[in-house]
């Protein structure tokens, strides 16, 4: 969600060493309402009406109030979220591959096809894509600020 389809740069700080400033992220959590949509949005806003297409949402994010009120009202309600829980410290791509991975293993997913997985971590995309990659899944790089 960061750094693809919205911006929240507003609210986002990397420590000296490299790492992302959880402290700052969770201060400033209530102003998620004032993030804002990306180019990619758009898209993301035209297949979450389309009949024919599945959209899900994976963040790292751990989703709060504020957080759930801008994807409701702003963004548009994915046909599933993948987020962080408050005490869950995997990797992003870790987290990623288990959410998908129970969602790939429903019925409704079974025979699923034209899988495109959009990340602006190299990182995770890799991840997710290399295990992903027996259903075909297609990663798109979205490069961002925000893809630590």
């Amino acid at each position: 969600m960061d750094g693809t389809i919205v911006c929240s740069m507003h609210r986002y700080k990397i420590k000296d060493n490299g790492k992302i400033d959880l402290d700052y992220w969770r201060e400033n959590e209530p102003l998620a309402y004032k993030d804002k949509l990306l180019p990619l949005a758009k898209q993301y806003k035209e297949d979450i009406t389309r009949e024919d297409t599945i959209v899900i949402i994976a963040t790292a994010r751990v989703l709060n109030d504020p957080d759930d009120c801008f994807i409701r009202d702003i963004l548009g309600t994915p046909n599933a979220i993948i987020s962080r829980g408050p005490n869950d410290t995997r990797s992003g791509g870790e987290l990623k591959i288990k959410g998908l991975q129970k969602l790939f293993n429903l019925k409704g997913f079974k025979g699923i096809k034209d899988i495109v997985f959009f990340e602006d971590n190299a990182t995770y995309l890799k991840t997710v894509c290399d295990h992903f990659k027996h259903l075909g899944m297609l990663g798109v790089y979205v490069p961002s600020e925000q893809g630590h």
